[in-house]
């Protein structure tokens, strides 16, 4: 996290946060605790008292590609590529529902090898879409070694579950993995216990950066010196050619949350 005194950025992978802990170094007396952490990290703060509480929110389409790219260069390093690739069977990570020997079967019987091949080839159209349909496809939601196996809704989609663990509180959150839910009710719900209340986007990130830096009284740096992810600047035409017809379909559908309250718009009739 990136903490002020009067505001904090939490970081969802993937959405320019290594900029922002770049630039926010320069600052004396703003502090970074641990890359993609939550505020229940850091109890003893009372974040939820400062003035701004940012969240930061991408595009799903080039969130998903950009986390697939980068978990092929990083492998153990990124989180997706270890929810894919490893077998998690400890008690403390189970969730006691009647997906739970769906989970086991599945974390028993994965192939990591030929999952690990999946993150080969950092240009590979093919691998990229298996993994897609790994996270969006209910079929083979049980070979995902965290959480999000664990929650039954089928419309739920692995951004927008990531969305929710970052900026609602754990007890909230936890409405994810009961049975038996309201899907539209659920977020309906879960979206009022946001407790963020300022958002930045990647595809503007320096100017809503340089915007937030106004409105909070900080002085602004210079940017141009500082590392950034060249796929800020993609356009969206270059990424959609990434995925299949059957895929972007998927995105546009579990990502509907998305898509609508940050009105993102669908691609897949283009």
């Amino acid at each position: 996290m990136i903490i002020g005194k009067n505001f904090f950025i939490i970081e969802i992978p993937k959405t320019g946060t290594s900029f922002l802990r770049n630039y926010f170094k320069k600052y004396k007396n703003i502090s970074l605790t641990t890359h993609h952490d939550t505020i229940e990290h850091n109890p003893k703060l009372n974040l939820l008292k400062k003035k701004y509480r940012i969240s930061i929110i991408r595009s799903p389409y080039s969130w998903y590609l950009s986390f697939w790219k980068w978990s092929c260069l990083k492998k153990n390093m990124s989180p997706l590529y270890k929810d894919i690739t490893s077998q998690r069977l400890k008690i403390k990570r189970l969730k006691f529902n009647s997906n739970i020997f769906n989970y086991i079967a599945s974390q028993i019987t994965k192939d990591t090898k030929e999952l690990k091949k999946l993150f080969s080839d950092v240009n590979s159209k093919k691998n990229f879409n298996k993994v897609l349909e790994i996270l969006l496809n209910k079929k083979f939601k049980s070979l995902i070694s965290s959480d999000f196996s664990f929650m039954q809704e089928e419309r739920l989609g692995y951004m927008t579950h990531y969305f929710f663990y970052q900026n609602v509180l754990r007890k909230h959150y936890n409405i994810l993995f009961k049975s038996n839910l309201n899907f539209n009710q659920t977020i309906k719900e879960l979206d009022s216990k946001i407790f963020t209340n300022y958002h930045f986007k990647t595809e503007r990130l320096t100017k809503d950066l340089k915007n937030f830096l106004k409105k909070c009284g900080l002085k602004e740096t210079k940017t141009s010196n500082i590392n950034r992810n060249k796929s800020f600047k993609q356009k969206n035409q270059n990424i959609i050619k990434f995925f299949t017809k059957k895929n972007l379909a998927l995105i546009e559908n579990k990502e509907s949350y998305i898509f609508k309250k940050f009105k993102y718009k669908k691609l897949s009739k283009n």
